[in-house]
């Protein structure tokens, strides 16, 4: 009997291991998510040094790094809304990744390759943890 309740112990330690670890690798996620936004932020005045066309054309990248921060630090701060910050997050990455196709600013290529580096990044994050959250739900 002492055996058997060290057994199941020992299993629901590691249950609660195993969702700890899962929790911090979100949080780690969601603060890339959270850089790669903020990176968005200063990227235009950063590549300005590389060709002054670029700020010119970075200008909606300061409208979809509120919307990428602002949902990534709801996600850290809550569970709740987990499956619509990761949406909008992901809706917001897909914006960035297709804006050099958008606007047809493929000539600047230091925008160009920014953006699609870091909309991709954010796209694939998002949708990672989207479905490893209705993965860990079931």
């Amino acid at each position: 009997m002492a055996q058997r309740l060290r057994l199941s112990s020992n299993k629901t330690g590691l249950v609660l291991q195993k969702s700890i670890k899962e929790g911090v690798r979100v949080k780690h996620l969601m603060r890339l998510n959270l850089i790669l936004g903020l990176w968005l932020k200063v990227s235009p005045f950063v590549l300005l040094l590389l060709n002054p066309r670029a700020f010119r054309l970075l200008w909606e990248d300061f409208m979809l790094v509120i919307g990428i921060a602002t949902f990534s630090l709801c996600r850290l701060s809550s569970r709740r809304v987990a499956a619509l910050a990761d949406g909008l997050v992901g809706a917001l990455g897909l914006i960035t990744l297709i804006n050099p196709i958008l606007y047809h600013y493929f000539n600047v290529k230091v925008a160009a390759w920014n953006n699609l580096a870091v909309g991709s990044v954010v796209f694939l994050l998002a949708i990672y943890q989207d479905r490893k959250d209705s993965e860990s739900s079931r």
